[in-house]
């Protein structure tokens, strides 16, 4: 990411979202309002990769999921993996994904979301046997109703920035 033209921001917007991803509730709400936290670095990953593909290249991608790897204590690669795979996704149908209304893209990030957090299940639970169930899927739900007020935000912030 190149500072000039806006990478400063870009940059600025990814460590925001894994600060988000870290911050934990107070003790005294109850535990089931974890699961209804966004994904935040993925939203903010898709947003950039769809909006300027050529600002955020695979190498930032793949050694940030590996900082984010040893931010939330997950397996080295997981995250990786996993930002990798939907960044490819925004950069193969880029062009696409832009002609497509927001709530439309809300269904393409509702599935890259869930995949997403399907593998991380899948690959946490093999080294555990911690039974898992379907509220793993409440977090994908929520990213996918937080998408157009943060596609909004950060529109907004990429043209006050002149982001190209």
């Amino acid at each position: 990411m190149n500072p000039a033209n806006g990478g400063w921001l870009i940059a600025l917007t990814l460590i925001a979202a894994m600060l988000l991803g870290v911050v934990h509730l107070p003790e005294s709400w109850p535990d089931w309002l974890g699961w209804l936290r966004p994904n935040w670095l993925l939203l903010v990953l898709f947003f950039w990769v769809i909006e300027v593909p050529h600002r955020v290249g695979l190498i930032a991608v793949w050694s940030m999921g590996l900082f984010v790897d040893v931010l939330y204590a997950d397996p080295i690669g997981l995250n990786g993996i996993i930002m990798a795979g939907v960044s490819y996704m925004g950069w193969r149908f880029f062009e696409r994904l832009r002609m497509y209304s927001v709530f439309q893209q809300c269904g393409i990030l509702l599935l890259l979301v869930a995949g997403a957090e399907l593998l991380r299940v899948l690959v946490l639970g093999v080294g555990s046997e911690r039974p898992w169930g379907w509220n793993v899927l409440l977090s994908p739900l929520v990213t996918t109703v937080v998408w157009p007020l943060m596609f909004l935000f950060l529109l907004r912030l990429r043209t006050g920035a002149r982001v190209e």
